[in-house]
């Protein structure tokens, strides 16, 4: 093994050290993260954004911010099943996200309303 080899395996080792010296351990740093929750709008038939990128534990707070049209936001996966019924201007509903995935969530009364969430 050469030096250089040796001196980043010693760094690496010294940076696992801190890390454990400080209370977190590698296997729970992630989890560590505090959850977030995001806003997304429902406005003019369209989702936005279209796409979130989360981790498990955030929160998706749908806000249907039409001054006219209802929405009805659900999901339809093999692990869980979503459904935030018949959504009026204005109205507000909060989905956490337990399960690992992709999963889409559409809206009964606009088919073409759809909003991708990537889980990890």
């Amino acid at each position: 093994m050469s030096l250089r080899s040796r001196c980043l395996r010693a760094l690496v080792f010294a940076g696992i050290l801190a890390l454990v010296g400080m209370g977190i351990s590698l296997g729970t740093a992630r989890a560590a993260l505090p959850a977030t929750t995001r806003l997304v709008l429902q406005r003019a038939g369209r989702y936005m954004p279209t796409d979130l990128y989360l981790r498990r534990g955030d929160t998706v707070a749908l806000r249907n911010s039409d001054a006219r049209l209802t929405h009805h936001a659900f999901i339809e996966a093999d692990r869980f099943t979503f459904d935030a019924g018949t959504q009026e201007p204005g109205a507000e509903t909060r989905l956490t996200l337990a399960e690992p995935g992709d999963f889409v969530i559409q809206c009964g009364i606009h088919p073409k309303m759809k909003l991708t969430l990537h889980v990890e």
